[in-house]
């Protein structure tokens, strides 16, 4: 094992943390770090009702749900960069590319949460 994370990219490893430690924090963060995310996008989502107004029993596992999933968001930025990184020299291109897939998997999060409980 130690062999084949040496092998790996700076950037593959940082995504590979990120994800556990995302993972956890949108665990024990009881719905915090969604709450954080929603604000993220929430301009995205202004034909529904307010954050403010939600209610019922959906709204906290969903706040927890987000922070949890959006964890593998770093999956996903971390294999687009892997093979970007090969064409793509620029390295304040690519953290720009990096944090809009992040960025879009908040908003492709939240909008599968959104749209299956309001």
């Amino acid at each position: 094992m130690s062999v084949s994370w040496r092998a790996l990219s700076r950037t593959t490893k940082w995504s590979v943390i990120a994800f556990f430690v995302t993972g956890a924090l949108g665990l024990l963060s009881m719905g915090g770090l969604g709450f954080g995310l929603y604000y993220l996008v929430a301009f995205l989502f202004s034909n529904y009702p307010d954050i403010n107004t939600w209610h019922g029993d959906w709204v906290w596992p969903a706040m927890i749900g987000a922070g949890l999933l959006w964890a593998f968001g770093f999956a996903w930025a971390g294999s687009v960069l892997f093979f970007l990184s090969k064409t793509l020299k620029s390295f304040v291109l690519r953290c720009l590319i990096y944090i809009f897939i992040l960025w879009l998997w908040a908003a492709v999060v939240w909008g599968i949460l959104i749209k299956a409980n309001l």
